[in-house]
């Protein structure tokens, strides 16, 4: 198949705005009724309850209560699902994240959380508790950050499009067995299929140069489709800017490597309605977007053997290939 027509059928056919395969469960951590509070409902409301105590024996001088306080908060903020509570969204104001927390000793957290909680009752729980403070909050924290569990949506989608191609996964397979038996396999090569993936290069002489580039990162995908190999990076991106662009310019890179074994393929697959600024003319003048797509054409010029494709794209391929 010619990889630049391809690409252009992708610039032809959009993605979609919303992609029903990263619309998210939205499951619920707070109760319906408020009558019957969640288990996370009740540890935030004695997260408040401690912060209120700590401030209380502060102001009374009393080191005792305060130790005891600060020691109930340290045991509350170390559950499940608490970093979207009010407290420990507040973190962030005083430059320390719950993953940096989490990594600290526990004499170092008791510090920790003593010099946050007396910034958070000055800053933001007297202020709070005028509002009222309300379990709704913790939903809302929840929710704002399911953007963060499309990396593992991705890897659903792809998989679902191979399942309905034919493909078996074979992430446990044995080298033997993945190369010698059946036409149409796949392994996630940066999940379960890593080891197997490690494998094949070896086997196949492949030399993955990307990867050394990349500090030693592993691609989401490798698929068999009989005597070929297809190597597949995958990106759902929306926006750019920032880390955003660093992991554009990644996938972009990916189809600028070739092997000398013209049976192997680079798959950039780009999803997300950043895609479609490549299609855009307004764009296409001049700036960051033409750079992009001008390095994507010179790649596939260069190795025809490589392919840069979106949904529809990567769709058509697996049919061309059946």
């Amino acid at each position: 198949m010619d990889n630049i027509k391809l690409f252009e059928f992708s610039l032809n056919n959009p993605e979609p705005i919303i992609d029903a395969f990263y619309l998210k469960k939205g499951n619920l951590i707070i109760s319906k009724d408020p009558k019957t509070p969640t288990d996370l409902m009740k540890k935030n409301f004695d997260l408040l309850e401690s912060i209120s105590a700590y401030n209380f024996a502060k102001n009374n001088k009393n080191r005792a209560t305060t130790k005891k306080a600060i020691e109930k908060i340290l045991e509350i903020v170390k559950n499940k699902s608490i970093n979207y509570s009010e407290f420990v969204s507040f973190w962030p104001v005083v430059d320390i994240s719950y993953s940096l927390f989490a990594k600290m000793n526990s004499v170092d957290q008791f510090k920790v959380i003593k010099k946050i909680v007396d910034k958070y009752i000055g800053l933001r729980h007297r202020l709070y508790s005028s509002y009222g403070y309300s379990p709704t909050t913790l939903q809302v924290g929840k929710d704002a950050k399911a953007h963060k569990e499309s990396g593992n949506l991705g890897i659903y989608k792809v998989s679902k499009f191979l399942d309905k191609a034919g493909y078996k996964k074979a992430n446990d397979e044995t080298l033997k067995n993945f190369i010698s038996q059946g036409d149409k396999k796949y392994i996630e090569a940066d999940k379960k299929g890593r080891k197997l993936f490690k494998n094949l290069l070896d086997s196949y002489k492949i030399k993955f140069s990307w990867s050394n580039k990349k500090e030693q990162k592993m691609p989401d995908f490798l698929i068999k489709n009989k005597g070929k190999i297809f190597i597949v990076e995958h990106k759902h991106m929306k926006e750019g800017g920032g880390g955003q662009d660093k992991q554009i310019n990644e996938v972009i890179s990916f189809i600028s490597y070739s092997e000398n074994n013209h049976r192997i393929h680079y798959i950039s697959f780009l999803d997300g309605i950043y895609f479609n600024l490549f299609a855009n003319k307004k764009y296409l003048n001049k700036g960051k977007i033409l750079n992009q797509i001008t390095n994507i054409k010179q790649s596939l010029e260069r190795n025809k053997q490589n392919f840069f494709v979106n949904t529809a794209g990567f769709k058509k391929l697996l049919k061309e290939l059946n």
